[in-house]
């Protein structure tokens, strides 16, 4: 009780809703006491909450109008614990607990990102189970566009996620580790036609690093085996599948009639890219997209913004490539006037996590 004032006491217990309820009984039945006229013995009286007679003191509780006497009743220390609980604050113990805890499990970007990569492909090993256990989990409408369709992919029989990011050899990534396992990227966020683009691209080129040129193997074989998996499903489809008709309409066989879009894609003169997208479309109320944007352990709340908006930007920069394979969607295409079904392989950023000082933007058209 030393280190709490007298007049923040006072101010409780007159403005607490706790008593509320109380103020008109205990007028009836405490006595009025004046403190200045009377000689108190402290373990002849009781605390009217909880009826300890140790550490009593008098305090001043306003239980009629503000511009009348307070009536004096006795109070002890438990009372204010008491009043915690009623509120949900948490105890002095309560909070070094939970700073403790959260202490042990830190919110580094770069143990999250060991983590999931440790179960998916951290050594050849493992990510050729994970590659093997690939599968199609579910065929669904788009929730905006019941034309379209997707696969929802998942591996390691339908648990994870297929996540594949660059690694040093044999060992965890480090912050001091993102600069040399980045890759440049561009994004440019209104296409010709002034619609909104969810996708950054990086130029393949033969400078790659070792630790780069792995994970651009490793995209190949994701992508082999989509296509894989979308040919099976195509050669033994049946009426109960939801693109069954769509696929018979385009007179689709397991070789014929579709084409793949993967993750890695050619462009003039047989130039490849690698195409990472980000949500755009916001899962919590508190964040600008559905993606993270950072900068090593630090997030870009304006970088999250330019991305959430419908205006031109153009955005160049170093980015650690962590990706999450997500679906496969499924379309009608005219490919040289012949109808076709078109499966896009989309993979999407764990998080956008920046290289600092290699950000830049621009509101202007290249």
């Amino acid at each position: 009780m030393d280190n709490i004032s007298m007049k923040a006491l006072d101010k409780f217990f007159k403005e607490s809703s706790l008593f509320s309820e109380d103020r008109l009984r205990e007028k009836n039945k405490l006595p009025v006491l004046d403190d200045e006229k009377k000689e108190i013995k402290k373990n002849s009286i009781c605390c009217k909450r909880c009826n300890n007679n140790k550490y009593i003191e008098l305090r001043r509780l306003q239980i009629r109008r503000c511009d009348e006497e307070a009536t004096i009743v006795y109070y002890c220390s438990n009372l204010l614990k008491f009043k915690m609980q009623k509120k949900n604050f948490k105890s002095s113990e309560q909070l070094v607990k939970s700073i403790n805890s959260s202490n042990k499990s830190s919110t580094s970007r770069m143990d999250y990102y060991n983590r999931i990569l440790s179960s998916s492909c951290s050594t050849d090993m493992i990510f050729q189970r994970m590659i093997s256990t690939i599968n199609f989990k579910e065929v669904v409408p788009l929730p905006k566009n019941n034309s379209m369709f997707r696969f929802v992919i998942k591996c390691f029989n339908n648990t994870n996620n297929v996540i594949l990011g660059p690694l040093k050899i044999s060992s965890g990534i480090t912050l001091t580790d993102l600069p040399s396992l980045s890759i440049p990227m561009s994004h440019y966020h209104l296409n010709k036609n002034n619609f909104v683009q969810d996708n950054f691209i990086h130029r393949i080129s033969e400078n790659e690093t070792e630790p780069m040129k792995k994970f651009i193997e490793r995209l190949r074989f994701i992508d082999s085996r989509m296509q894989m998996l979308i040919s099976d499903y195509i050669r033994h489809i049946d009426e109960s599948s939801p693109i069954y008709y769509m696929l018979k309409k385009n007179n689709v066989t397991f070789n014929q009639n579709w084409i793949f879009t993967g993750i890695i894609n050619k462009g003039n003169n047989n130039t490849e890219y690698i195409n990472i997208r980000y949500f755009k479309d916001s899962f919590k109320g508190k964040k600008k997209i559905g993606t993270n944007v950072y900068c090593g352990d630090d997030y870009l709340d304006e970088m999250a913004d330019l991305l959430s908006r419908d205006t031109f930007c153009y955005i160049n920069g170093n980015i650690y490539p962590l990706i999450k394979v997500n679906y496969i969607i499924i379309n009608e295409r005219i490919v040289n006037n012949i109808p076709m079904v078109n499966f896009t392989c989309k993979a999407y950023f764990v998080d956008i996590n920046f290289i600092p000082n290699s950000i830049h933007c621009s509101t202007k058209r290249l």
